[in-house]
């Protein structure tokens, strides 16, 4: 009887862990979830206030056209080649290329959900800004130097596509 109470204890103790940190979790989760919405929503807010005309897509990329190209947009396998700085909201830049060609949505997708989506909104000579969420990036896991539920910034030139 004795040990059926000790493991009765013992497992109480370890249940109970167990709810605490799932708790714990979602609240980190929530409270990352929320402070990443902030962030959105005050740089939509500073894009505003500065007369920039930001439009959204309902996958939550929220862009700004800075230069109308000519022509078709980019649409899925076009030979893309870009210019692009990737920045976190703060201003930190965490990538750039000067020249980069890749293929449009390949099977291989080596570009992020939310970067391919924004240069379907551009044609040649155009440039962006682009704003995208982390659920169109890296998400809760984050990627490498890019911590989870971090919305990421990226200023696009295409410079030709084909």
């Amino acid at each position: 009887m004795k040990k059926l109470n000790t493991c009765l204890k013992v497992y109480a103790v370890v249940l109970f862990a167990m709810v605490f940190v799932s708790g714990c979790k979602k609240t980190a989760e929530t409270n990352s979830s929320e402070k990443e919405a902030n962030l959105i929503n005050a740089w939509v807010k500073t894009m505003v206030n500065t007369n920039n005309i930001v439009d959204s897509t309902s996958t939550g990329l929220h862009y700004i056209i800075s230069k109308v190209g000519t022509g078709a947009t980019v649409t899925a396998g076009n030979t893309v080649t870009l210019k692009y700085t990737g920045k976190f909201v703060d201003g930190t830049v965490f990538d750039s290329s000067a020249s980069f060609t890749y293929v449009h949505k390949a099977a291989d997708q080596r570009m992020i959900p939310g970067f391919e989506e924004g240069i379907e909104k551009l044609s040649k000579g155009g440039s962006g800004i682009f704003l995208i969420p982390s659920a169109q990036a890296y998400g809760t896991g984050g990627y490498a130097t890019i911590p989870a539920y971090t919305p990421l910034l990226f200023t696009i030139e295409i410079i030709n596509f084909n």
